[in-house]
Formats: C-alpha cells, structure tokens, sequence
C-alpha cells in the first residue's frame, strides 16, 4: 500500500510538471493606454515629471502602509502610476514571474518591467517606465501613426507579441479630459495641461515688454510691487495694447481630429499667434497669459463650455480680487457708439490709447460677467466644463511650458 501511494504522488507530480506550461498559455492579455490609441506628444512632454497623484501610491508594488488600500472591484496596477501606456494581465499563475516591454517605433525606447503580483492577484494593469525620446515629440507637428509594440513574458515563456497601430497627435493637441464611459460621467482630468502653452521664458515675451515699456503707460513692470490694482490694470493695458498695435485678430481655428474617449482643443504656441497675427479664444489667453506671468502677475486660464478666457489677481492676498479678460475682443479696434458710456481715466481720454482703452475695459467686463456666471460651475470638481486653471499651481505641480525648439532661432 505504502509503494502504491508513493507511485500516485509521483504520478501527481509529474502531472504537475507537466501541466505547467499549458497553465501558462492560458494567461492572457492586452495593450492599455489612457487615451485609447491616440497618443498626445504635449502631454507626454509637459507632464514628464508630474506626480498626478501627489503623496498617494496607487502602484500595488511601490506602495507603503500609509497608501490606500486597494479596493475590491479594482484592478491591480504595478510599475509607474503616471504612465500612459500598460499591458493588461489576466489569469496570471500565483508567484509567476513577469516580464512586460513596451516600445514605439520612433518615440519610445523599449520599456521594461519585471517582478511578481501580490498573493491574490490573478490580474494587473503593469505600466513600464516609459523611455521617451523627448526631442523626436517636439518635432510633431502634424498627426501621424506610429507602431507600439507590447510584449510579455511569464516564467521565461514569450507570449506571442502584439503590436498596436497608434495615432501620435500634433504637438499642437492638447487632451484635456479622457473618458472612460460613453456617457462622459467617468473621466479623469488633465486640463493643466493647458498651461504648458503658457510660455513665460519665450524670447518674444521681452519684445512685448519692450514694446510696451514704449507705449508710456508704465514706467515699468513690477508686477504687485506697488500695492495698487489700477497700477496693475494699467501693466495690463500696455501689454494689450501692444497686441493690438501688432495686429493680432480673432480666428477661431481649432478643429482638432476628433478621438472618441479623449476631449481635446488645437493650441497655437506664442510664437505661431504673433507671427500669423491670429489666435483662437486659447490661443490669445495663453499669450496674453505668458507676458503677464513674466512680470508676476498671477494668471489662470478660465475654461467654460467651449470657451476659454484670462483671469487674473488684482494683487498678491487673498482678497485681493480676480478678474477676467474676454481676449477674444483683441482684435477690437474702436468700439464706436458702444463705448461711449464707458469712463476714460484723465490722462487718456482724448490721446490715441482712448479707442484701444475702451476696448479692454469693454473685455473686462465680459470676462468678469463670464466668470460670475460660471464661479459655482468652477468651484464643482464633479463639473468638467468648468474649470480655474492656476498656471502657478500647474507650475508647482511640474507642467512645464512646452520649449518647440524655434525659441532659439
């Protein structure tokens, strides 16, 4: 009887041994990206250092005991929390050892992750640390494919290799919600990544300040040195002025290819908005935006339903006051007969600024009307077309502003 059970456990063993590997053909899985197959070169760049989740760890093998436990309809996630592309795991054999490299022809060197799953988990999300050439995403200005290639190997055994064609988006795109239902109730929000557009270190930048120094409106820029809010204005002034003189209109030009889980708006850099002497709502925010950064004044980008407009601090407390500026109505010359009501300071009334003065008092008060009507909207987190964009948080929060390459020229 003795011998009899050892030879059926020696059976049971070799069945064990042999059963193994097709164990392993049965682990399954899948490419997995954020943003389906369209990848955002802006994102990618601007975000590089960005901890999207702050001091909470949310990958399963990086996490200490003060990070939030996982939760039970949760999919495990390992590797780097703030990746954009994964392979998705299923039916993965207990202690199995894994290996997953992604690569994209032309922007991602082939990315590696290795390790083992937590007791328990039979499936993962696993997020290499993407290796992204950086310079060859600064060079798309137009949209193109581009092959990702996903590989996975358990226990030394390569599962057959899936490659996936991608679609890398213009330079110029930038996603702003991506959603992961039909209904658009489930979304995660990377609007700040508007405020890479904003671009304070541009060479351009000085020019406009120098020109503006030459309007006489200010002495000079010195942000909130002065305690005083019309001192601030009048900064503003200049600045717009400026702008005005050097021709920029409003065109509203920023259709972007559509993505179906991904809400994205075409942005023109600095650059491209003085040179053409055209910009879209964004478009003249962000410009406005980084001239008025570079001289310290604090500036958000106020996004409503389909619109976008500037917001700034009159001073640096709190209750200091913010206002908007409808930039849209830069290309205003002279308001006629509709702004005759409005009030022209002594120094200015009668002189070549009156016309140009009137128009941005005029776009004072649309922005300032825009922003009471939406000042709950952007208060709701839950409220996606609503939205207070802090560059200096964005900044804080490691969204850089995006350097084309053509600033040196």
């Amino acid at each position: 009887m003795c011998l009899k059970f050892l030879f059926m456990q020696m059976q049971l063993l070799i069945g064990a041994l042999i059963v193994s590997p097709v164990c392993l053909c049965a682990v399954e899985f899948e490419p997995w990206s954020y943003t389906e197959r369209d990848l955002f070169p802006s994102a990618l760049v601007s975000a590089a250092t960005v901890d999207w989740n702050g001091d909470e760890e949310t990958a399963e093998d990086k996490k200490g005991p003060d990070d939030p436990k996982l939760r039970k309809k949760d999919v495990p996630l390992y590797g780097d929390e703030n990746g954009w592309l994964a392979v998705k795991l299923s039916d993965v054999p207990p202690k199995a050892e894994i290996r997953v490299e992604i690569a994209v022809d032309g922007f991602m060197k082939p990315s590696v992750w290795q390790g083992t799953l937590k007791p328990g988990h039979k499936e993962a999300i696993i997020f290499p640390k993407g290796v992204w050439d950086y310079d060859a995403l600064l060079q798309v200005r137009q949209q193109r494919p581009a092959n990702a290639s996903f590989k996975v190997t358990i226990n030394g055994k390569e599962l057959p290799v899936q490659t996936e064609t991608c679609t890398m988006k213009s330079l110029n795109d930038c996603p702003f919600y991506v959603f992961f239902d039909d209904q658009g109730t489930d979304f995660e929000d990377y609007s700040m990544v508007f405020a890479a557009y904003v671009n304070e270190n541009h060479p351009q930048v000085d020019a406009i300040l120098k020109d503006a120094l030459a309007t006489g409106i200010v002495d000079s820029f010195s942000g909130y040195q002065s305690g005083d809010p019309d001192e601030v204005l009048a900064q503003v002034f200049a600045v717009w002025k400026v702008l005005q003189d050097r021709g920029i209109k409003y065109s509203d030009i920023s259709t972007t290819t559509p993505s179906r889980y991904v809400a994205s708006q075409t942005v023109r850099f600095l650059d491209d908005s003085i040179n053409a002497t055209q910009a879209n709502c964004v478009d003249g925010t962000v410009l406005i935006a980084s001239v008025l950064r570079k001289i310290g004044i604090n500036v958000y980008l106020a996004l409503v339903p389909g619109h976008c407009l500037l917001a700034f601090d009159l001073g640096e407390a709190e209750d200091s006051g913010t206002v908007g500026l409808e930039t849209t109505m830069l290309g205003a010359k002279d308001l006629g007969d509709a702004g005759k009501d409005i009030e022209v300071p002594e120094g200015i009334k009668g002189s070549k600024l009156e016309a140009s003065f009137k128009v941005m008092a005029a776009a004072l008060d649309v922005g300032n009307a825009t922003l009471d009507k939406y000042a709950k909207a952007m208060l709701d987190e839950d409220d996606p077309r609503a939205q207070l964009i802090s560059i200096a948080e964005a900044r804080e929060l490691g969204i850089m502003p995006i350097a084309t390459n053509r600033e040196k020229k």
